[in-house]
């Protein structure tokens, strides 16, 4: 074999190492690592694939802390072309009554939020709970928080510290124009004060200001912060915001509470992660669960619109077995001829029930005794385009252990007659484990967010085969629980010197092409004159 060969011999080798090193550890990172935004813990995650093939990631900012409202939380999403890597971000939601890191149980707050996309328009929703200061769960009062005058509802104020007594309400936020409402008494009288968009307040159009809680920042005074001259009313409230260029900008926030709160209830939350979109009587629907504390205990029922998110409505409320207990926290799929609600209840199971209509009425609930669970906490269940044995595949994940928030998993099911068979399991991930949130990516790998520290979220990428099985994508066998030696060594180069290995391998290729090409010469050169 002459020198030429041999070097062609050597630099095809490292070509294979080089591809075979690659080809088994696909990088990618997570959307909301610690220290993302110079925030410290992230919590309750959603993701959701675009039309355009791009990757939605949204989660609380939790700051310095991880602990629900009433507390400093904002809202912040990231967007990725293709969901593996050059994430960009925006804060969506934001108050800024308390200085950003400041963990104090004062604070207004977002919290909790939801994504879907109208494959009709690409509109993008993002529905999110929102709290006036010292608000959340266990303080939000009953009632709306609006009245209603000749046929249309209005948002109550307050000037006095009472903001739990409605009978001190003597205020309302008119209709908005060009970004502005002006502010009127309960007798219909204008008044000097106006808000913006945002909420934020004027007085005679100039700003109002206070001192930021935690700082020495003044910030312009908003109705939902209990210091402001006029403040909102203690309850829950659910914000909307909407993206018709694929979330470069977004809407202003728009309150859903008027259209789809009830009197009795005093918490009304998202069921955080994803929201659904179906057809149901040629018409685009955009779903998004909900749940309430109105009863004994929660109950889940669904939110709808059939008309691009202008007008929503209010699904009827839901029934379980005694087994179930209660419902809360839902992600839904479609099984073809029915759509499939999987709920949060407080059993070691997770709920489930059906809706023929559109997701306006549901059957009763009842454990799927195939998916045993930590049922008190989120979960995620998503409709694939896979199939197995030519079936639909849908997929579930959330912790597996029946009394801590442990141990995650993600199940694959296969649609069968209107009904699922679970017919294989990916553990996820050995200790802490809640919330969580997978889509399909373009490529069609599946994307999973999840929790697994308190107030810490991990984001993985596995493949599906044939037969329903999931993997990492550098390969690995799920069920395979020892990495082989050579694997390990493969990894740990590749994490370790990846980019500085490739460029190494891409010298030395030029290298032994030149050295080939100057033997070359020397050995006609040689053969020439002997």
């Amino acid at each position: 074999m002459n020198m030429k060969k041999i070097i062609a011999t050597v630099i095809s080798i490292l070509i294979i190492l080089n591809t075979v090193i690659f080809a088994s550890a696909i990088s990618y990172d997570s959307p909301f690592d610690t220290g993302t935004l110079a925030v410290e813990r992230y919590r309750i995650p959603a993701l959701y694939t675009l039309n355009d093939g791009s990757v939605l990631a949204s989660a609380d900012m939790r700051y310095s802390h991880g602990t629900d409202a009433p507390h400093n939380i904002d809202i912040a999403i990231a967007i990725s072309k293709d969901g593996y890597a050059n994430w960009n971000y925006q804060v969506l939601n934001h108050f800024d009554d308390y200085k950003d890191g400041v963990s104090d149980s004062g604070s207004a707050s977002y919290i909790d939020s939801a994504v879907v996309q109208s494959k009709n328009t690409g509109r993008i929703f993002i529905v999110c709970d929102t709290f006036p200061t010292g608000g959340g769960y266990n303080q939000a009062l009953k009632g709306t928080g609006f009245t209603e005058i000749n046929g249309r509802k209005y948002m109550l104020l307050t000037d006095g510290e009472n903001t739990d007594k409605l009978s001190t309400f003597n205020y309302y936020i008119g209709e908005f124009s060009k970004g502005f409402a002006d502010i009127f008494t309960r007798s219909g009288e204008k008044t000097s004060y106006s808000v913006d968009a945002v909420y934020r307040l004027y007085k005679n159009s100039q700003p109002l200001y206070i001192t930021q809680n935690g700082g020495d920042k003044r910030v312009q005074q908003n109705v939902f912060y209990n210091a402001s001259e006029l403040c909102c009313y203690l309850t829950s409230y659910l914000t909307m915001k909407y993206s018709d260029d694929n979330g470069k900008t977004w809407s202003n926030p728009i309150n859903l509470s008027a259209q789809i709160k009830n009197e009795n209830e005093g918490f009304l939350g998202i069921a955080p992660g994803r929201g659904f979109v179906t057809e149901y009587k040629g018409k685009e629907r955009i779903i998004f669960a909900v749940y309430d504390n109105a009863g004994i205990s929660e109950n889940v029922s669904t939110i709808y619109s059939d008309d691009n998110g202008v007008t929503w409505h209010r699904g009827e409320e839901t029934d379980r077995t005694l087994s179930v207990m209660k419902t809360s926290e839902a992600q839904i799929v479609d099984l073809g001829n029915e759509l499939r609600m999987y709920a949060r209840n407080n059993y070691c199971y997770v709920s489930y029930a059906d809706s023929t209509d559109g997701g306006v009425t549901w059957s009763e609930f009842k454990s799927d005794y195939s998916l045993s669970a930590n049922g008190n906490c989120m979960s995620s269940f998503i409709n694939t385009d896979k199939k197995v044995d030519g079936k639909p595949v849908i997929l579930a994940s959330f912790p597996s252990d029946n009394f801590n928030r442990a141990n995650g998993v993600i199940k694959t099911g296969i649609v069968t007659d209107g009904d699922v068979e679970w017919i294989a399991t990916y553990n996820l991930n050995d200790g802490f484990c809640a919330y969580s949130c997978m889509t399909q990516l373009s490529d069609g790998n599946i994307a999973i967010l999840y929790e697994d520290e308190a107030a810490h979220l991990d984001y993985k990428i596995l493949t599906i085969n044939e037969n329903g099985k999931l993997s990492e994508i550098n390969g690995e066998n799920i069920e395979q629980k020892e990495t082989s030696f050579f694997n390990k060594v493969l990894d740990f180069i590749t994490r370790s010197f990846g980019e500085l290995l490739n460029k190494i391998l891409n010298d030395l290729f030029g290298f032994l092409i030149s050295v080939s090409d100057c033997v070359e010469n020397v050995l006609l050169s040689n053969s020439a004159g002997r």
